[in-house]
């Protein structure tokens, strides 16, 4: 079985358009494509980030006085490391853009898991409007994060010291 996460972009319809599935583990193709696997997904800021650290490597080994093939053996390793991380770098790029992570779906392939991610999903929960919801005191508000979500309160006269489910202490 494999893992995705689901994450859901502002304005997602209740189509899936804006959901995006990323998958939990190793990525083969980052490893073979490297810095064009990030700039696929547009994950531009992480693509200069990648370059920046391979050009460090080089730099370090180079002033190290390390042959061509130490280089190498250094340089695969960093990739690897990459690779390693490469759904966890795509994961912290889409919250950068505002996505949140809603769900983990998992199946033997992407197709699987998207099937078992749209039995459960009841529709989109971050709502996108063109123009900004507006109070009585003409102050923008947000929709709520997890709609039907509320926490009980205690009414402000009930002091009576009890915890838990139980109506009456000692019960």
């Amino acid at each position: 079985m494999r893992l995705y996460t689901v994450h859901e972009m502002s304005g997602a319809t209740a189509n899936g358009d804006g959901l995006e599935f990323v998958h939990e583990g190793f990525s083969w193709t980052a490893l073979l494509l490297g810095p064009l696997w990030l700039a696929y997904y547009r994950s531009w800021l992480a693509v200069a980030i990648y370059l920046v650290a391979a050009l460090a490597l080089l730099v370090v080994t180079w002033l190290a006085g390390l042959g061509p093939e130490s280089g190498s053996v250094c340089f695969l390793a960093f990739q690897f490391l990459y690779a390693g991380e490469a759904n966890e770098i795509r994961r912290w790029s889409l919250s950068r853009r505002g996505a949140r992570e809603i769900a983990v779906a998992s199946g033997r392939n992407l197709i699987e898991a998207e099937r078992d991610f749209f039995r459960r999903w009841s529709g989109p929960s971050i709502v996108s409007t063109s123009t900004p919801v507006r109070t009585a005191d003409h102050v923008a508000t947000l929709p709520p994060l997890m709609p039907g979500a509320v926490w009980p309160r205690r009414p402000a006269g009930d002091d009576h010291g009890v915890l838990g489910l139980f109506p009456k202490a000692g019960g």
